[in-house]
Parts: structure tokens; sequence; C-alpha cells
């Protein structure tokens, strides 16, 4: 397959403050392999196809009833936050519908068992009816002033209309592949990166539970095909655009808690993840040919489960190479609203259930406390990071800088309680030979 790509310089990771769905996938990404575009493209693939399929509307669960639970209102459990106009509507509302991300009479318009990306969750979203129907099949691009505007609601803190371009609003011109909507800004990137998964996701082929055919969905700046592939019927190949755009708006609105909650809701139905939420930095490399080393590995795996019922979990971002200051650890699947702090040591250990923990403690040695014993929380998402200084290491005798060589290991401790119990817990364990 042929891609135009942005080149970018480096890496872009974000550190998910306060949330674990981007943390807590366990095995489902390890055979994913990031030497390469063509390797990760492959092997991540693989990963996220073939899912299961729900139906369109059916008095079974359907796509309604996910998009109803993943777009769920932090706020009220009866209502749901739409993509577009960011409007809290009551569930039961009729003011609200799905949008297909990926429009869907540009390659698959047909809502039958067969058309898998017809109803893959993934693409779909809950909108205001008005704006989904204004957003028509136009492709994504940037608008200007002279635009139309759509304004968005300021829900849980965010959006709110502005009257000048481009604010928090959707903006729009034109018509069907020549028009353009430009999504507003606090949702961007989640519609970049759906469309980014659906460049991944299907590629052609055969879903393998159905035996059904899939179309190869590309990504382009080529308008020329994007208004091709609006025949009205199913293609082997489509196109939608506009790609240079759609990798701006990923940078410029990272993974949040909405898209986040959404990707985990729809994991649990269909069986795949966007992995684009989970790791945004594999974006760098599949499309702009920047692709990172691992950065170090996890042991002592799985941890013992906590009162989630899953074991928590642990992992590094940014760089190995010290002079980069680029460092970062996340830990998920945790209990919501547990308090808790990451741990480093040099020398790697086992520990059983000590202080009276139902974990294990994997450090040996001099242990310290990760920034000065910083207490983090881990949320509504459970989960919480922290930037690490490497040039300030704590241990028992005085912080220390790592040096080039060195192979440092990390866990996180956190409050749990488990049979009504208050106890410990701790997650699994990551180790990393800097540079």
């Amino acid at each position: 397959m042929s891609h135009a790509f942005l080149v970018r310089s480096a890496l872009v990771a974000q550190a998910l403050l306060g949330a674990s769905s981007a943390f807590s996938q366990g095995t489902y990404y390890d055979t994913v392999d990031t030497t390469n575009a063509v390797t990760l493209r492959a092997t991540l693939h693989a990963v996220i196809d073939d899912h299961t399929r729900f139906p369109y509307s059916s008095g079974s669960t359907d796509t309604l009833d996910i998009l109803r639970s993943a777009q769920q209102d932090p706020a009220n459990s009866t209502r749901i936050v739409d993509v577009y106009r960011n409007r809290s509507f009551a569930k039961s509302s009729t003011a609200y519908n799905r949008e297909h991300s990926w429009p869907k009479s540009y390659g698959f318009p047909d809502d039958v068992p067969s058309n898998i990306a017809y109803t893959d969750c993934h693409l779909l979203w809950l909108s205001d009816s008005g704006y989904n129907s204004d957003r028509s099949n136009k492709p994504f691009g940037n608008c200007s002033a002279s635009c139309s505007e759509r304004t968005t609601d300021n829900t849980g803190g965010v959006g709110g209309g502005s009257g000048a371009f481009p604010g928090n609003s959707n903006w729009t011109s034109g018509s069907f592949s020549s028009g353009i909507w430009q999504v507003n800004a606090i949702r961007k990137g989640d519609i970049a990166r759906s469309l980014l998964y659906a460049d991944v996701r299907y590629e052609g082929g055969i879903h393998a539970p159905t035996g059904s055919s899939e179309p190869d969905l590309i990504l382009t700046d080529n308008m020329g095909l994007v208004a091709g592939s609006q025949t009205g019927s199913n293609e082997q190949v489509a196109y939608m655009g506009r790609l240079a755009v759609l990798l701006e708006w990923h940078y410029a609105d990272p993974v949040d808690a909405y898209e986040q909650q959404k990707n985990d809701v729809v994991a649990s139905f269909q069986g795949n993840r966007n992995p684009f939420v989970d790791h945004p930095e594999w974006i760098d490399c599949l499309f702009g040919n920047a692709c990172a080393p691992v950065l170090g590995g996890v042991y002592c795996s799985p941890a013992v489960p906590n009162s989630t019922g899953l074991p928590a979990t642990i992992e590094a971002r940014g760089s190995a190479l010290i002079t980069d200051l680029d460092f970062r650890l996340l830990a998920g699947q945790l209990p919501n609203n547990a308090l808790g702090y990451f741990l480093c040591s040099e020398t790697s250990g086992f520990i059983g259930q000590p202080g009276g923990s139902v974990g294990n403690l994997c450090l040996s040695g001099s242990i310290g406390r990760v920034v000065g014993g910083q207490i983090l929380s881990s949320g509504f998402f459970g989960g919480f990071a922290t930037n690490v200084d490497l040039l300030s290491l704590p241990q028992p005798s005085g912080n220390v800088a790592a040096m080039s060589g060195e192979t440092w290991h990390f866990q996180a401790w956190f409050r749990d309680a488990i049979g009504g119990q208050a106890t410990s817990n701790f997650t699994d364990a990551w180790q990393i030979t800097f540079q």
C-alpha cells in the first residue's frame, strides 16, 4: 500500500496522567514489532484484525448500545457527550445519532452482516444529529474564517462557543468530496486517530470469523482519489483524507480521558483496541518512518490481581538516552482513586507480600521513591504517571544520576482494598538500560 506521510523530526510521546486505559492492555500488544514501519504495520494489523462484529441496529446489543456506554458523560451515567457539539444528551434523547468518522459512502455504504467496517465502533461516534448532517461525508481539512461555524458546548469544563475563528468550534464549507469539515479543537485528535486506525485495521482480505471480504481503506492527500471512492457501492479499495491534516490534528490534540474511555468500552465488546489511543507514538513510525527502539521491558509479570480483578501494570515512555531528559513512568489497571507512588532501584529482586501487602515487591538493594516520594492518585480511570529526572534518582543515601550502561528497575506501589480489607499492592516491574 502506498501512503503519503508527514515526516517528524522526533517522537511525540504523551504522559497520560490520571488515566489507565492507555496502559491496561496486558499482553495485547506483545507480538507487535516496532523495528520499522513495515514490521509495525504488519504485526499491528494482525493484532487488531478480525474483531467481533455487532449489528448496527438490533433488538439485542448493537452499536448504539456500545456507543452509549463508550461516550457516557462522566458526570452523569444517564447521559452521553457527543463528539462534535460537545453537548451532554440524555441517553434516551433522539437529538443525536451515529456518525461514521470515515463516511460509509467512501467504500462501504451497505448495512449488511458482511460489511464489517460499517459497524466498527472505533469508527463510529455519537453526534448531535444536526452537526452530523452538516458534516455529511465531507473530508476532513482545515477551514478558514470564511467557513460556517458550528459551536461547541462547555461540557465538563471544556469547549464553549467562540464566535471567532477557530475558537472551540467546528467549521465547514462546500459539500461532498469537495467540502471541508474542521473538527473542534478538543476532538481533532480523537477523530484523527479513528481514521488512522482505519488505515491500519482495513487492508483488504477476509474477516476470518465471518468469511466476509473487507475493504482496503487508505488515507491520502490526493483528493481525486477520495472523490473517486464515492461510488455508492462497496469498494475493494477506498480513500479518505486529508492525511497531512489528520496527522497535524493528532499532534495538536493528545489523547484524553474521553477518548481512552471510548477505546476501553469498545474493546470490551469488539475485542480489539485502537492502538493509537494506547500508543500514539506509533503514528510517528507508521506515517513518518520515525521508529523508536523498545524502551526497556517488563518483568515480574503479571502482578497479583488487585480489587479490580486485574493485575496492575507499569511501563516507561520517552527516551532511554539520559541527556534527552525525556523519561516517564506510567501505571495502569489500578483501582479508581487509589493513592500510590513509584519506586526505583538498580537491583531487581522478589519479596512476597512485604509489610502485609497482597502484592510482590520486585526490587531489592537500595530502593527509593521516585520524585521525592510524590503521592499520586489513580483518579476516575485508574492510572497515574510521572516524569522522572534521570539526573536525580532517589536513593536512601541521597539522589544519584543514572549513568550510561546502567540498568535500573521501577515498580509502583498503591493502596487497595480486597475483600473489604484495607491493604496495598504492586504493579509488575520494568527494567531499562540507559544510554
